[in-house]
């Protein structure tokens, strides 16, 4: 027979739920920056060289769709 005293009530797991809410939050919190992180390895530089590659890929583009035009 279980003593009443090792079963646990209400105090006892609310700070159990917020333990572990704690801990998932953390978890998510470290699984995020590392997943910001390896994004931030992979795109390939700064901000400003990212966004220098992008306007003349724009340019190109432009320029496909321009002589496509041009040639109807």
């Amino acid at each position: 027979m279980f003593a009443l005293q090792s079963i646990p009530g209400g105090p006892e797991l609310a700070i159990g739920a917020l333990a572990l809410l704690v801990n998932l939050l953390v978890l998510v919190a470290l699984l995020g920056g590392g997943g910001y992180f390896l994004l931030r390895i992979r795109s390939g530089g700064s901000v400003d060289e990212r966004l220098d590659r992008i306007e003349r890929k724009i340019g190109r583009l432009e320029a496909q769709v321009e002589q496509l035009q041009d040639d109807d």
